[in-house]
């Protein structure tokens, strides 16, 4: 590619982007001067070229600022309590009020303090609309109304903790 072609390549690409050349380059313009043209109408070719410049230059700016981002989906998180006793049921209330889903490891509880929990939590969740879900044996995922929980396994109660 020859010399010319690059240099007028990389006006196209500088017009583009809205970067206004502030020198004259010496070899896109030749030394000729055509006789009959006064300043004036030299003049006047200039303004209508930078006119027209500042046009395109404001149009790209224009329609540059029609981009709109779009929302990014939050870090989700998903808490994992281990209640030692029925007064953990609160902390896992308020993460279920605040639309945060909580899995429930009950695994090392007495039976009748997990049942306990298990039953408060159960109304909790009727409450606010939630879903629960048991996973295992004294595992459960509870959840606000913003999530589903899918499983392939239609039989499970959630009222039997162990």
């Amino acid at each position: 590619m020859g010399e010319k072609s690059m240099a007028g390549l990389l006006n196209k690409f500088m017009d583009f982007i809205g970067i206004e050349e502030t020198e004259m380059d010496d070899d896109m313009y030749g030394d000729e001067y055509y006789e009959g043209e006064s300043q004036a109408q030299t003049d006047n070719v200039l303004n209508m070229a930078n006119r027209s410049k500042r046009q395109r230059t404001a149009a790209s700016a224009a329609s540059g600022s029609n981009v709109v981002s779009l929302p990014t989906a939050a870090s989700m998180k998903m808490i994992v309590y281990h209640p030692i006793s029925y007064e953990d049921t609160q902390n896992i209330i308020d993460n279920l009020k605040s639309r945060k889903p909580v899995i429930v490891n009950m695994e090392e509880l007495e039976i009748d303090c997990a049942q306990r929990i298990l039953d408060f939590m159960a109304g909790a969740i009727y409450a606010l609309n939630g879903s629960i879900y048991k996973i295992s044996r004294g595992i459960f995922v509870v959840a606000p109304t913003n999530y589903d929980i899918i499983g392939n396994d239609e039989s499970s109660d959630y009222t039997d903790v162990m």
